[in-house]
């Protein structure tokens, strides 16, 4: 549950949660996953955010809405307004139907498929329901059940938070990347790391449900070194997928996130977790660049 944000309100339902990995940027305990950047007077403030969260997580530190406030547009991975099924979203999850005749047992290993029957043996999704799906959607739809069943609700996450305030305030909306961009990450991926991926989610899912309670905790906090020991390792053995999923994505937002900063009027940046900290994370890549940032 901690690799992907894919496109939220609607796409969240079975994408549910970039959340967390860490790195070499230090970090204070007791703050919030939220920091300032500066270049000049300019300023732009920088958001870690978890896809799905807990009604007990509201209300925020107030941080959040005075950052929020300031702000003159708000910046996320993309614009939630795609994620609306009248605006394509549907579409969009067609992508991780096949279309040729294949199925989910024909793509992946007998050992795959076992792991996945097993898991979906006390649930509402039946192996036949899965068997047009590719592997990567297989992955997700498990994860929003896995999400479901821990009490996390897309509907809260911190993105869609901030989205819903920005429209009633009239605020400008942008961004990062497209939706269809984030579906293609997953959906031109070999199937190999496709498979991978879905057996690295069935493995972790034994364990994570009594460490979200942790990682919610850490987050709050603004604690990435406890979140750096809880999760990073969810990587470990696919970095070809943290590449695609995490870094490449980073490197291309970095144009607009510049742009931001040479703005009059901040921008108030939302963006999962992952993408935040960590070597090669957006607060190290802003730090070689020579911003200053403080941690709010």
């Amino acid at each position: 549950m901690r690799r992907h944000a894919l496109i939220g309100r609607f796409l969240a339902t079975f994408s549910i949660a970039v959340v967390l990995a860490s790195g070499a940027v230090a970090q204070t305990r007791g703050r919030n996953f939220l920091w300032k950047v500066q270049s000049g007077t300019n300023v732009m403030y920088l958001a870690g955010s978890v896809h799905a969260l807990t009604a007990d997580v509201y209300p925020l530190n107030p941080a959040y809405q005075r950052a929020f406030d300031a702000s003159g547009a708000l910046v996320e991975e993309i614009n939630l307004a795609e994620a609306d099924p009248l605006s394509g979203g549907l579409g969009l999850l067609a992508k991780g139907m096949y279309q040729d005749g294949r199925t989910f047992n024909s793509a992946v290993s007998g050992e795959t498929l076992a792991m996945v029957e097993q898991k979906l043996k006390d649930t509402p999704l039946a192996i036949d329901l899965i068997q047009p799906m590719k592997p990567w959607m297989v992955m997700l739809m498990i994860e929003a059940l896995g999400a479901q069943t821990a009490g996390l609700d897309p509907q809260l996450g911190l993105d869609k938070h901030f989205y819903d305030l920005a429209n009633d305030k009239g605020k400008q909306v942008i961004g990062l990347e497209t939706a269809e961009s984030q579906i293609d990450r997953f959906d031109k991926m070999p199937e190999r790391m496709q498979e991978q991926m879905l057996r690295s989610e069935l493995a972790e899912m034994e364990t994570e449900q009594s460490s979200l309670r942790g990682i919610l905790t850490a987050w709050q906090n603004g604690d990435a070194a406890a979140i750096e020991k809880m999760l990073l390792g969810s990587f470990r053995d696919n970095p070809a997928a943290y590449d695609s999923l995490i870094n490449e994505r980073n490197r291309n937002w970095m144009p607009q996130l510049e742009a931001c900063l040479k703005r009059s009027s901040p921008c108030f940046v939302v963006v999962g977790a992952a993408h935040v900290v960590g070597p090669q994370g957006l607060l190290a890549m802003l730090q070689q660049r020579g911003y200053r940032i403080e941690q709010q």
